[in-house]
Parts: structure tokens; C-alpha cells; sequence
């Protein structure tokens, strides 16, 4: 048999992985942007600056990456909801049916 490791272990270390490596990025645009202030003599200019371009980049990654992902789960998420309401409607046109057969029954019962 094979010894594998636990799930557990596995989600640990990579929320261990995930929080590492958002702290190190939170300090280097840091280091970044007091970087640029240093340069540009105005710390609110250098964090317009790093604020902006990372604005532009995720604009762009999201334009050439994810526009298409995301629209693509907002048609599945239409056709999920057109089959839920589909199955909505068939389950009260089925239950009036079923509820017009049981009043049917116990008129009949009751003569």
C-alpha cells in the first residue's frame, strides 16, 4: 500500500504557500513605491504611480485573459438558471395537476 498524504497536510501547505507569498508581494510594492517616492520627492505621487500601473495591468490581463473565461461562466450561469426555472415551472404545472386529481378523488370518495 501506498502511504499518501493527508488532504490536510496538502491544504495547509498551500495556505501556508498562498499567505508567504502575499506578504512578499505586499513588501515589495512597498519597497516600490518608497522607492518612487524618493525619486519623485511626493510619496502620493509614487503611490498613484504603482496604484495605476497595476491598475493598467490587471485591466489588460483581465481584457486578454479572463474577459472570455469570464463570459463564458456567465452563459453557463444563464443556462443553469433557464433550466432551473424550466424545472420550476414543470414542478407547479405537475403539482396542480396532482392536486386537481387528489380534490377529484375525495369528491369521489365523498359520494
Amino acid at each position: 500500500m501506498e502511504n499518501k498524504p493527508s488532504g490536510g497536510r496538502f491544504i495547509a501547505a498551500l495556505l501556508f504557500f498562498a499567505t508567504t507569498a502575499g506578504i512578499a508581494i505586499l513588501l515589495l510594492l512597498t519597497a516600490l513605491v518608497i522607492w518612487l517616492s524618493s525619486v519623485t520627492g511626493s510619496f502620493i505621487a509614487s503611490a498613484l504611480i504603482a496604484g495605476g500601473f497595476f491598475a493598467v495591468l490587471a485591466l489588460l490581463v483581465y481584457l486578454f485573459a479572463i474577459r472570455d473565461a469570464v463570459e463564458q461562466i456567465r452563459r453557463q450561469a444563464e443556462t443553469v438558471y433557464e433550466v432551473a426555472h424550466a424545472a420550476q415551472t414543470g414542478y407547479e404545472w405537475l403539482a396542480g395537476k396532482v392536486s386537481l386529481f387528489l380534490k377529484l378523488r375525495e369528491e369521489l370518495q365523498k359520494k
